[in-house]
């Protein structure tokens, strides 16, 4: 299917559709494949989505306001609703890719797209923007198995940040062990396999995580094998690492309708905005911290004002319907504070669009430079190639006014990681914001509160403990504390040990461990044996070539003997026929 609609989209883009607009050659046009909508009609209003459009929309002012004072060129924003679902996201991609602006308005008339930011999205549509060599450009690097060229990255992987800002918090609440319960996604399995790594042995994980179904259905039962393993080994609460709200949702109803008194405090980590105050459970029997994910709080204004008028109206209507349904709208719990958390992508993807930008100016001054009206889309950039404008986006950069001074904006850099955590308040019933953690390490109260501390006071160091090698074990033999962010296969095709050892009769295959002399020596009997094994079938091998050759040379020199001695025995009768002839003719003569 794909195939053909390259072939009917290749057919449509020659066709001269865009002859008639006017000032067509001063617009460029910018995609951004965003989720402003989820569920199976694609009608639930996202807060994230509604967040990523006005980071858009900000940036987008600000450059065509610099771009308005130096030329005639400006840049739209085409919008194109992904759902938050795969199937739908590659049917944006589709309709974008077919409409008249951007068949006949080729790189760098049109820059690219901005996300989907979502890496089973992402990989569906690049099978179809990479053959048509469009741009993608992402808030943060992700671990995409294909490097692919046109591929772009605002910010460095958060992952090592995520894994230390929820070490820092079980660290202060004292916990050495815990439950791990994660979605089902490569992203939060590198973040909670970090987690391990970072805290060096001293909290661990009792068993191997729980992984959140796709389904409600599977929730109950999630819940009540979390529930076993906690009691069976005792440990001092459960982590939950989340990267869509919706995906916590059931289990927060679960939490909500429980009659069980002996529940482990949780520790969420959510790594995207969209979960409403509201859904925390509000008991006495529950004790839960919420880890936001999130952006300076600074930014929220500017941000704020660009918001969509007409998508908050309907998000605050459909939040309206939820706070009528679960909690009385007198109730203090009810106000969604969360709300006001800006997601951490809204930074990175403002500065997406001023990178553009840049580029766009130094393809004119490339391009433009010689031409009359060089304040314009010029007749020579509409010869730029697709890899030409990937490597005019691959050296943009610019410097923006930040609130703490200019600030260099180029691509794979590095931006500050923000957390806020929550807290529910017993006496007044309320989830308050707490803290603030920045960078993973720094962690600053807000308010005067008592964290949950676990009644187990930490020693210091649990790497003996068997939950610790219990996980461990589970993980990459080759993942280093130096790069718990990026596990590449390099790492782990440079051990030609790992053969070897897995056949060795001892749990502990470690191969780095040189000093055991044991592995060493049954190392060396089974490379001593292996290459005794090679040298016999080689030796026989050989035999049996020279035996055969020896056979064939004595066959062909019998066969050389046979032939010269025909040879004698026809030549002495032709001879004797000779001499017998001869007689006859003498004596008939005579």
């Amino acid at each position: 299917m794909i195939w053909w609609f390259l072939f009917i989209l290749q057919s449509i883009s020659a066709i001269p559709i865009c002859t008639n607009h006017q000032n067509s050659k001063d617009i460029v046009i910018l995609g951004a494949l965003l989720p402003l909508n989820s569920g199976e009609d694609c009608l639930e209003i996202k807060l994230r989505g509604i967040q990523q459009l006005a980071a858009l929309e900000n940036g987008l002012n600000a450059v065509n306001a610099e771009l308005s004072n130096s030329g005639e060129v400006k840049i739209n924003l085409q919008i194109l609703d992904t759902c938050s679902n795969t199937n739908k996201a590659v049917k944006a991609t589709m309709k974008g890719l077919v409409s008249a602006e951007q068949t006949c308005l080729k790189p760098p008339l049109f820059l690219g797209y901005i996300g989907p930011d979502d890496i089973e999205e992402l990989v569906n549509v690049q099978r179809i923007t990479s053959l048509l060599n469009k741009t993608h450009v992402l808030p943060y690097k992700i671990d995409f198995k294909d490097k692919s060229s046109n591929i772009f990255f605002v910010g460095m992987d958060q992952t090592s940040k995520r894994a230390n800002a929820i070490y820092t918090m079980l660290r202060n609440l004292g916990w050495e062990n815990y439950v791990a319960i994660i979605e089902d996604s490569p992203k939060v399995s590198s973040v909670l396999d970090a987690v391990v790594n970072s805290s060096n042995g001293r909290i661990c994980p009792v068993d191997k995580p729980f992984i959140l179904p796709k389904t409600i259905n599977g929730y109950a039962s999630v819940y009540r094998q979390m529930i076993e393993s906690q009691k069976r080994s005792s440990a001092d609460g459960a982590l939950v690492i989340i990267d869509k709200p919706e995906t916590l949702r059931p289990l927060l109803n679960i939490l909500s309708n429980s009659d069980n008194n002996q529940r482990p405090p949780f520790v969420v980590f959510l790594m995207t905005v969209g979960l409403k105050l509201w859904e925390i459970p509000n008991t006495d029997t529950v004790s839960i911290i919420f880890m936001q994910e999130s952006t300076e709080f600074k930014s929220k204004n500017e941000f704020k004002q660009f918001f969509n008028e007409s998508l908050i109206f309907n998000y605050r209507e459909q939040n309206h319907k939820g706070l009528a349904n679960n909690c009385s709208s007198a109730d203090p719990v009810c106000l969604d504070l969360m709300e006001d958390e800006l997601d951490s992508s809204v930074i990175p993807l403002a500065y997406s669009v001023h990178l553009f930008a840049n580029a766009l100016k130094i393809a004119i001054d490339q391009k433009c430079n010689h031409e009359s009206n060089s304040r314009s889309i010029c007749p020579s950039m509409k010869s730029i190639q697709a890899t030409e404008w990937m490597s005019y986006l691959r050296s943009a950069t610019t410097i923006l006014n930040d609130v703490d001074g200019p600030k260099r904006i180029r691509f794979q850099m590095e931006i500050l990681h923000y957390v806020s955590i929550y807290m529910a308040n017993v006496i007044t019933k309320q989830v308050d914001l707490v803290a603030k953690l920045t960078n993973g390490d720094r962690l600053n109260f807000i308010k005067n509160v008592y964290l949950p501390v676990s009644t187990k006071l930490t020693t210091g160091f649990a790497g003996n403990s068997p939950s610790c090698l219990l996980y461990k074990s589970k993980l990459s033999q080759f993942t280093t504390l130096a790069s718990t962010a990026d596990i590449t296969v390099s790492e782990k095709e440079s051990d030609d040990w790992s053969p070897i050892w897995n056949f060795l009769p001892n749990g502990n295959k470690n191969p780095n461990q040189k000093n055991d002399s044991y592995h060493v020596f049954v190392v060396l009997i089974c490379i001593g044996v292996g290459f005794g094994l090679f040298m016999i079938i080689t030796i026989r091998m050989l035999y049996k070539m020279f035996k055969f050759q020896t056979s064939d040379t004595n066959q062909s020199k019998k066969k050389r003997k046979s032939e010269k001695k025909k040879a004698k025995r026809s030549s002495s009768v032709s001879s004797r026929k000779f001499s017998r002839t001869g007689s006859v003719i003498s004596i008939r003569s005579t």
